[in-house]
């Protein structure tokens, strides 16, 4: 079978991983602290192999996905669970299975009162899980303290890490710890109440990415079709002679 046909074929299953991801992302345009997604692309074969064996043919596949943790933009709800992080660290989550770090910060309280996630796990404070009343005044400061009424109720656990890329994204916007993550506190955090972070998804540029990554599928479909038809034709004379 000709090299371009696995050329066409490489390029085709690499641009429907991009549809995916990029689906995903717009799919995701509207949930807070959301990150997108991204993928990079590399050769299978160098280029002096590529020119040598491959004939010029490119051969490429996704070389690994990642996550964009630029921040998003903040956007005011009035609701005083409600917290946004302006610049670096995460929230910490108890979920099942460990504790995890988040962005978003559209928190709630359960039926016990604890403060909760969007999804329902319960944030942690720096002495674990906080506990409120609603019949008191709410307030947050900057540094992360929470006042219920007129006593304070405990402190979020903010923190940085060493390598965001270290972190395994889960769902319900939680990243998890590696072997390779390193935790420390965030020292002078800067959290505003009654925002939430958006998702830094930018819906018209994945709009863009989709139909490109669209258009090219279909080209490298149509490609493989014309190999195809190429070696059916040179099977059949093959056969003749």
């Amino acid at each position: 079978m000709s090299n371009g046909v696995y050329s066409a074929l490489s390029g085709a299953r690499a641009r429907t991983q991009m549809l995916d991801v990029v689906g995903n992302n717009l799919a995701n345009a509207n949930t807070a602290g959301y990150k997108k997604d991204r993928l990079a692309f590399e050769a299978l074969i160098d280029g002096a192999r590529q020119r040598s064996l491959a004939k010029g043919v490119n051969f490429n596949r996704s070389s690994e996905g990642y996550t964009d943790m630029r921040q998003g933009t903040l956007e005011g709800t009035g609701n005083p669970l409600h917290v946004a992080l302006d610049g670096p660290g995460f929230f910490k989550i108890e979920g099942q299975g460990g504790t995890f770090y988040t962005r978003q910060g559209n928190f709630g309280l359960d039926a016990e009162g604890f403060l909760v996630s969007g999804a329902g796990h319960r944030v942690l404070g720096d002495n674990g899980p906080i506990r409120l009343t609603i019949e008191d005044e709410v307030r947050i400061d900057e540094n992360g303290r929470i006042w219920n009424g007129e006593a304070e109720a405990g402190r979020l656990a903010v923190v940085s890490v060493n390598d965001a890329r270290t972190l395994e994204k889960r769902a319900d916007g939680l990243f998890a710890p590696t072997a390779d993550t390193i935790e420390a506190p965030l020292e002078r955090p800067t959290l505003v109440q009654g925002r939430v972070e958006a998702s830094n998804v930018n819906p018209l540029e994945e709009m863009t990415l989709l139909i490109e990554a669209h258009r090219s599928f279909e080209s490298f479909t149509k490609v493989f079709k014309i190999y195809s038809d190429v070696n059916s034709k040179a099977d059949e004379l093959g056969s003749l002679g």
